[in-house]
């Protein structure tokens, strides 16, 4: 017997915004094709999801409140499909499992070999910078490199910044992966030029990359972790992407980079700021691309999200 299958599951994931947010009920079938006897119940609203709770031993959500604890005796573990670590401000009794995301990468990478193909051949420039200009050739070989053969690095090289890298390796980049812990199984498709490095030898590795992608998750030690300094170090050729959090960006530098020509773009799915402000000055500056934290999203999103819950519940929980 599985002691970790949940026997009853309270699920309330609803989004006012983002359809492909919303539990439904192929998501209800998926899950319980997955885990067998166990109730799943689909809550539509604040108030069903309090009444299920008591008797619930298993939440999904978007959100929960702290004093929601207290009528959820039997509960042991809280779900939620969001990656991000800091996405529970809770205070949680002893024995209660926090559980987050760790699929997301499959669609993020998408997004990111959209964002590097799309700096680099000049996509973006000519629908957005050039598209005035009636035939913006010129401009557009000022700016247009290949993919293959670049040097792209990976800041937050966990679950999603792996997946990031996997999805870009088939075309022809070198990877190097930056984290905390470099004590890890190198992934399955590294060749002999991909690397593993510890945030301490970032700085020596700025100057040589083509595209550096951030994919950090909010804590303290991550606040400015991109800051000028290593703005600076980038060559003008090279292009950033932010799809961890926004805190680890900072985003005047950046921009004030951007402005003088000392690197060639950036896109940002992530803001210190969410949702971005009407009057931020990132909306005016140049060679940078906006996505409202977007990156994720894809119809796929909790179909996803069902099969990596019922995954996880059979492995302990990480560190990671």
């Amino acid at each position: 017997m599985n002691t970790n299958k949940p026997e009853h599951i309270a699920v309330y994931l609803r989004h006012k915004h983002v359809p492909c947010w919303n539990f439904q009920d192929r998501h209800k079938k998926r899950l319980m094709a997955l885990l067998p006897q166990t109730q799943v119940t689909v809550c539509e609203n604040k108030e069903q999801f309090l009444e299920t709770l008591p008797e619930a031993d298993c939440a999904m959500v978007w959100v929960f409140q702290q004093l929601w604890l207290a009528e959820a005796p039997k509960l042991r573990i809280l779900s939620t499909p969001a990656a991000g670590k800091d996405y529970f401000q809770l205070t949680t009794p002893h024995g209660l499992r926090l559980m987050y995301g760790q699929f997301h990468g499959t669609i993020i990478g998408e997004t990111v070999v959209g964002m590097l193909l799309g700096m680099s051949r000049g996509i973006l420039q000519a629908a957005t910078t050039y598209a005035s200009l009636p035939w913006p050739r010129e401009e557009l070989a000022a700016v247009q490199r290949p993919l293959r053969g670049s040097h792209v690095v990976i800041v937050g090289f966990g679950h999603i910044g792996t997946a990031i890298g996997a999805m870009l390796k088939p075309f022809g980049v070198r990877i190097t992966g930056v984290k905390r812990n470099v004590d890890i199984p190198l992934p399955q498709w590294f060749t002999e030029e991909d690397r593993i490095l510890s945030t301490d030898e970032l700085d020596a590795v700025l100057p040589e990359a083509d595209h550096v992608v951030l994919a950090l998750p909010r804590l303290p030690e991550t606040d400015d972790f991109f800051n000028a300094h290593r703005i600076n170090l980038l060559n003008r050729h090279a292009t950033l992407c932010n799809i961890g959090r926004g805190n680890a960006l900072d985003e005047m530098s950046l921009c004030a980079a951007l402005r003088a020509g000392r690197i060639a773009g950036a896109c940002l799915d992530v803001f210190q700021t969410e949702p971005l402000p009407d009057d931020s000055f990132l909306r005016k500056c140049p060679r940078l691309w906006l996505m409202p934290h977007a990156s994720a999203i894809a119809e796929s999103y909790l179909d996803l999200y069902v099969d990596d819950f019922a995954r996880q519940l059979q492995a302990p929980p990480t560190a990671d």
